[in-house]
């Protein structure tokens, strides 16, 4: 019985190390070949609360899609070894996919790296952060299921298509100009438009969770979910407004001479906790 947790201990210290050594290659993929940025230099230099909070969602959406790799049935140490290795870096490709489907699609006026890194612009890097955690949810939730690993991206950038779309939707739904707002460094609605992005992405987790059974009945049963998260986050925009700010309009105070950063706090936690009341329940 000793011997037995002891040899499951040390396996699981060799999957928690390959895990530190996994965050390490992200944080180098990041660092070194997206963003290309001294990370030191920014953090503990400049004081460039952007890059610490854009680097932070993205290192935190790795962290919640090596869950998937992580847990689960042992099939034996020499194998997990591979799988977590193969899983790991499969997922740090695709956060700098969608990193760069966010700078392309979601922000097509700006140029990230310049808004995040030299003007410090806080409300990109809250989307940047929103777009990172969105996907390791997403991650998470495909890898946590049983199929051929290719099912899995072909569902994962269905899933990018749908956050897209919900984002595109989200800023001609919203009164204010939301690229005009985060140019003038407008952390309040960044942070909004984060936590929608968070919000949808648990949603889609829903949507793709669960094992591969055949092409009509899990693209359809993603069809429907994907709608019904998209209806859950206008029905939870208003209840935000509601419940955690009767007599005040979340959406008008983030803009204006000041906005107020409570109000876009207020409004992205209503989406993310909105969404994950809709994963628990379903």
């Amino acid at each position: 019985m000793v011997d037995a947790q002891l040899l499951s201990m040390a396996r699981s210290v060799v999957y928690l190390l390959e895990a530190f050594i996994l965050l390490w290659i992200a944080k180098a993929a990041y660092t070194r070949l997206y963003r290309r940025v001294d990370l030191r230099r920014e953090l503990f230099e400049r004081g460039n609360v952007a890059v610490a909070t854009a680097a932070a969602g993205y290192l935190m959406g790795i962290v919640i899609a090596l869950g998937g790799a992580l847990s689960g049935p042992s099939l034996g140490w020499r194998v997990d070894v591979a799988e977590i290795a193969g899983y790991g870096l499969m997922t740090v490709a695709m956060m700098l996919v969608a990193s760069y489907v966010c700078e392309k699609v979601l922000l097509p006026r700006f140029d990230n790296t310049k808004e995040v890194v030299e003007d410090q612009n806080l409300g990109t890097a809250f989307v940047e952060a929103g777009v990172h955690v969105a996907n390791g949810l997403i991650v998470l939730a495909i890898q946590q299921g049983a199929g051929p690993w290719w099912v899995g991206l072909v569902f994962w950038a269905l899933a990018q298509v749908v956050l897209v779309i919900v984002g595109r939707l989200y800023q001609w739904a919203t009164p204010h100009e939301i690229h005009a707002e985060l140019e003038r460094d407008n952390a309040a609605v960044g942070l909004a438009f984060g936590g929608v992005l968070v919000g949808m992405g648990n949603i889609i987790s829903l949507a793709v969770a669960g094992d591969f059974l055949a092409w009509k009945t899990d693209l359809t049963t993603f069809a429907v979910d994907a709608v019904f998260g998209f209806i859950v986050l206008l029905i939870i925009k208003k209840l935000t407004d509601w419940i955690l700010a009767p007599g005040v309009r979340l959406g008008e105070q983030q803009v204006g001479e000041t906005p107020r950063l409570g109000a876009g706090m207020l409004e992205a936690v209503g989406y993310v906790g909105g969404s994950m009341l809709v994963v628990w329940v379903f």
